[in-house]
């Protein structure tokens, strides 16, 4: 009876330790979810970008990613911060990419970057009923009007010396008004922030390009040699989103130009 009931003691000692083992090992279901997150950084107010509304962020950057993560079958958790303290995120590790970064040489010698998901850059709007205009040389004797801060006025300054720029103006809004007040025969604005302020806030009263002056491709930027795998997993969702329509259907939401689509690799 003694050896009974201690054979009897030692299995059920031996159960309770491999249950106590199992309940404090990770599954794989766990392992997996933690893997498959994804944090990435944006500037908190960037619209029609990407912002910020209580505590959630949304917009056109946001609405492709989300779907691009999606095909790709990884969950996305995205985090608004200020601009001159995004990337610091990542070099802390705190989140493992950036989620709206222009793809350029320099920056590509401490970034690896996604396949571009989106084009952005400077495009031109004119006043209806004037047709659009996506060429600055035929502006050339003519006058455009974009923000002096801004990024365009030194790229046309230098690239289209003929072309007479009005830089009077203190943001976007004022820049479409100098068009409509004539002041301007055109405004060089981003192609999607233009657009959307175009629509919004004069309806009808400009001519909306189909395409920009100028491209900059779009893309998710992380450490070097360090996401490997997740930059390969994005560029098949991406893929996959392209071939499908749902694309299509997001920047037609946001009333945004077509050239905004990347091609397909």
């Amino acid at each position: 009876m003694k050896r009974k009931a201690l054979k009897t003691l030692m299995v059920s000692s031996l159960l309770l330790v491999m249950i106590l083992v199992a309940c404090s090992w990770p599954t794989a279901g766990r392992a997996g979810e933690k893997k498959d997150m994804v944090r990435l950084v944006h500037i908190m107010s960037f619209e029609p970008f990407a912002v910020v509304k209580e505590g959630k962020s949304e917009g056109l950057a946001i609405d492709i990613l989300t779907a691009i993560f999606a095909k790709a079958n990884l969950k996305v958790v995205f985090i608004g911060e200020q601009q001159d303290k995004a990337e610091d995120l990542l070099f802390k590790g705190e989140a493992e990419g950036l989620a709206f970064f222009g793809i350029n040489p320099a920056r590509k010698n401490t970034f690896d970057f996604s396949n571009p998901y989106l084009i952005s850059g400077g495009a031109l709007f004119t006043k209806v009923p004037n047709p659009p205009c996506s060429d600055l040389k035929e502006l050339e004797g003519k006058t455009v009007a974009t923000p002096l801060k801004g990024p365009l006025a030194d790229f046309i300054r230098e690239k289209f010396p003929k072309v007479n720029l009005y830089t009077d103006v203190k943001d976007y809004q004022a820049t479409l008004e100098a068009v409509l007040n004539g002041k301007a025969d055109a405004a060089a604005l981003n192609t999607q922030v233009g657009a959307v302020l175009a629509q919004n806030l004069f309806p009808g009263k400009f001519s909306l390009p189909s395409k920009g002056f100028l491209e900059v491709p779009i893309g998710v930027a992380v450490l070097k040699e360090k996401q490997d795998d997740l930059l390969i997993r994005f560029n098949e969702g991406l893929r996959a989103m392209l071939a499908d329509g749902t694309y299509d259907k997001i920047i037609t939401k946001w009333g945004v130009p077509s050239s905004t689509k990347p091609a397909s690799r």
